[in-house]
């Protein structure tokens, strides 16, 4: 029959585990001097290789652009200093002004946001257009705020105004270039109208205006370096009544900042507006953004892509603005006004 083998003397009781005791005393946690310096470089693994930091190479990461890395510079300025309070009027942060001289053969000048429409006709001069123009709009209309008044003297305070802008310099050339947009301005008549369907009937609110009533503009011919350049200009009442109605604070620092590009300036100016006046979120489609920023582009998705590389600027200098891209158009959230608002009184 079969017999287990004998249990040897060193074998424990059941349930019990066999111990190893190392006897060897103590070792340290962190290695002594002299077994650091037994270590050759044969027993480093590379998997534990402490990286040079000094090696450490960008090249992977993306670059910024100058042009962004100065936009950040002046947000950072503008939250700590925000500068100049400026105003422009609600007609051109809804509509706005040509990018380019649209040219003799355009009889009319028509842009559209919502049902709301507003058609320029030249005159004599042709059409306001660019970055001067909407700078000297924004002068106008912070001047008409300041002082109350229809009459206004372009003399040292615009010639600081646009240098704060960045869009004068002390020069012939850019001088006249003032005077001749100041002379467009003068001269263009506006027709704002809004249709509305009633059911049974279609009324059609309209407003016709010119900027200046009156205007008289002095400035020195090429090739002349004697004599100054002088302007006075007096606002029309219905558009000064305008500006008063309804001014868009804005700061001169941002539209600095956003300057040479008439679309950066027009979507900061058009952002101050709404984000004053949200009380929800609203979802504004390409169609109705193309018919208010995209007079230049033929190609919708050309325009989508000038529209949005514009607007990324834009966030730069105005990051509060809550706004998310989607496919079908722009999401505005309510958010804080670039300008403080002034605390409403208690009641």
């Amino acid at each position: 029959p079969f017999r287990p083998p004998p249990t040897p003397s060193s074998a424990l009781t059941p349930g019990c585990h066999k111990m190893h005791v190392d006897n060897s005393g103590p070792q340290p946690v962190f290695p002594t001097p002299a077994a650091s310096a037994a270590v050759t470089s044969k027993d480093l693994s590379p998997m534990v290789h402490t990286p040079d930091l000094t090696e450490f190479s960008t090249a992977g990461l993306p670059q910024v652009s100058q042009r962004r890395l100065r936009l950040l510079e002046a947000s950072s300025e503008i939250e700590q200093t925000p500068g100049q309070l400026a105003f422009s009027t609600r007609i051109w942060a809804q509509l706005s002004l040509p990018y380019k001289d649209p040219g003799e053969q355009v009889r009319h000048w028509t842009r559209r946001n919502g049902n709301t429409t507003v058609t320029l006709s030249p005159g004599p001069a042709g059409y306001p257009y660019g970055v001067v123009a909407r700078s000297l709009l924004t002068w106008m209309s912070t001047q008409a705020v300041r002082t109350r008044s229809r009459h206004l003297d372009p003399g040292p305070s615009l010639r600081s105004f646009m240098s704060s802008l960045g869009t004068y310099a002390p020069s012939g050339a850019n001088q006249r270039r003032v005077m001749d947009q100041l002379h467009r301005l003068s001269t263009t008549s506006i027709l704002i109208e809004t249709p509305r369907d009633q059911g049974t009937a279609q009324t059609i609110n309209g407003q016709s205006f010119l900027v200046s009533s009156r205007y008289q503009l002095t400035y020195q011919k090429p090739g002349h370096k004697t004599g100054h350049n002088h302007a006075v200009i007096e606002l029309s009442e219905d558009y000064f009544r305008e500006i008063l109605h309804s001014p868009v604070p804005v700061l001169t620092s941002a539209l600095g900042a956003l300057g040479g590009s008439p679309m950066r300036q027009d979507l900061y100016v058009w952002l101050c507006y709404r984000m004053a006046t949200l009380n929800r979120a609203t979802t504004v489609s390409w169609a109705q953004l193309e018919a208010q920023f995209g007079a230049e582009y033929r190609q919708r998705r050309q325009f989508k892509a000038a529209f949005l590389k514009n607007l990324e600027q834009v966030k730069v200098i105005y990051p509060k603005a809550r706004v998310a891209v989607l496919d079908k158009g722009l999401r505005l959230h309510p958010s804080p006004t670039h300008v403080p608002q002034p605390p409403h009184p208690a009641v």
